[in-house]
């Protein structure tokens, strides 16, 4: 004998036949109303960003002198393990600015020995080149006024 439930599951049975069977295609989309396919626009190239002043601005060398005897240091000021390579022999020796600043100290170019060292920005002053000249360096100093090319 059949049961009462076999109509119900036979209909179950056919409306999900039925739905799923429609499921299976997606409907015809309605042409472009535009006319043209898309274009893709490419993306702007990235713009640099301006300089800052750290790299718009370059050091320049300059001379100084030094207005009174004064030391030459190793190292910037503040430097753990600094040495004092000694006192400047004499007043007024020239000197050329390599860097910026650092701290209290400049570091400096000595034409008279050749040598690089940090000297105490307090202790010097700009001035205009030295003169050059073309004698042997007098002797017994560690800096001069001039630069000897002899």
């Amino acid at each position: 004998m059949p049961s009462s439930r076999q109509p119900l599951i036979f209909g179950i049975v056919l409306v999900g036949l039925t739905l799923t069977s429609g499921c299976g295609s997606l409907p015809s989309l309605p042409g472009n109303p535009f006319g043209s396919a898309p274009t893709a626009t490419p993306a702007p190239s990235p713009v640099a960003a301006p300089p800052t002043e750290s790299t718009a601005t370059a050091f320049t060398p300059f001379w100084v002198k030094n207005y009174q005897t004064t030391e030459m240091w190793s190292a910037p000021a503040g430097e753990a393990g600094a040495v004092s390579f000694g006192a400047t022999s004499a007043q007024f020796c020239s000197f050329l600015v390599g860097r910026a600043q650092d701290n209290a100290r400049l570091y400096v170019f000595n034409p008279y020995s050749g040598n690089y060292f940090w000297i105490d920005a307090d202790a010097v002053g700009p001035v205009a080149p030295p003169e050059r000249r073309s004698e042997p360096k007098p002797p017994n100093q560690n800096c001069t006024d001039a630069v000897y090319e002899g």
